[in-house]
């Protein structure tokens, strides 16, 4: 009997066991950690050091400039470091007091008169003379001259005594009084030099060279010809030489009194021409090799 139900109950424990598990279970058993196993915290991990060795950049080759050229110089103007002194004859007012005609003599003469006046224009001399010094004084500047003018207006006072002194205040190189003639005989004509006499000046060899370069130059730019049989006269009785103690030349640029004359001497764009030849003149003295 006890036999007969230890069966039934093993049968029912099968079949109960049978129905109650429709598939198998993949389990796996995660055995415990032993004991005394310590447990290890995550530690950040740190920067990472570059331990790359760094190599020896090499230093590009740079070709070095080229040399700076070195400038040629620049030429000096030819008149540079050259003084010039101008004297427009004549003023707007005549000076009728006298001086010395020279330092040594008792002779008296005119401190200053008004000059001429053109026998058609009827413009007066010393305004003539005015223009054509200060169209000189501008072409000489250009050229790096220093240019020293006794006056740059009509109306003054000064006598020939203190424009001779002017100029050797300022040590000129080379002085140049420019004036023009009237002639009771109108039909004369033409330009001439005036020179102080060898007893009047130190620099009589100078003037001489000055006055002949001036004159050539001075007729072939304006077309003038020289006065007959005086293209370069000697005077004893010019107070403006005979104070002046630097080299020093007077032009007369031509006849006030001939009608022909008149008309150009004071006509402007003509007298671009008298400057310009009096100009060249000046160069031909200074640096004979350039007018060659």
């Amino acid at each position: 009997m006890k036999r007969r139900l230890v069966s039934v109950l093993l049968l029912a424990a099968l079949l109960f066991g049978c129905a109650g598990q429709s598939a198998p279970q993949n389990t796996e058993t995660v055995p415990p950690e032993p004991e005394g196993t310590p447990i290890v915290e995550a530690v950040p991990l740190q920067t990472p050091v570059d331990i790359t060795v760094d190599a020896a950049t090499p230093t590009p080759h740079t070709p070095p400039p080229p040399p700076t050229p070195t400038p040629s110089p620049t030429p000096e103007p030819p008149l540079y470091g050259i003084t010039i002194g101008i004297d427009p004859g004549h003023q707007a007012r005549p000076n009728f007091g006298t001086e010395p005609v020279a330092p040594d003599s008792d002779e008296q003469k005119v401190k200053c008169s008004s000059g001429t006046i053109g026998i058609a224009s009827d413009v007066p001399e010393y305004q003539v003379n005015l223009d054509v010094a200060l169209k000189l004084a501008a072409l000489l500047e250009a050229d790096g001259a220093t240019v020293i003018l006794t006056r740059t207006v009509n109306d003054v006072n000064l006598s020939n005594r203190e424009r001779a002194e002017i100029m050797n205040e300022h040590e000129v190189d080379l002085a140049i009084r420019l004036h023009c003639n009237g002639a009771d005989d109108t039909g004369i004509r033409g330009a001439f030099m005036l020179v102080p006499t060898r007893e009047h000046t130190q620099s009589f060899a100078e003037n001489v060279r000055a006055a002949q370069e001036i004159i050539d130059a001075y007729c072939a730019a304006t077309g003038l010809g020289l006065r007959k049989n005086a293209a370069i006269l000697y005077r004893d009785d010019q107070t403006g030489f005979n104070w002046c103690k630097r080299p020093i030349i007077c032009i007369e640029m031509g006849h006030l009194s001939n009608e022909t004359e008149d008309l150009l001497l004071t006509n402007a764009a003509f007298q671009d021409k008298m400057a310009f030849g009096i100009y060249m003149g000046i160069i031909g003295y200074f640096h004979p090799e350039k007018t060659d």
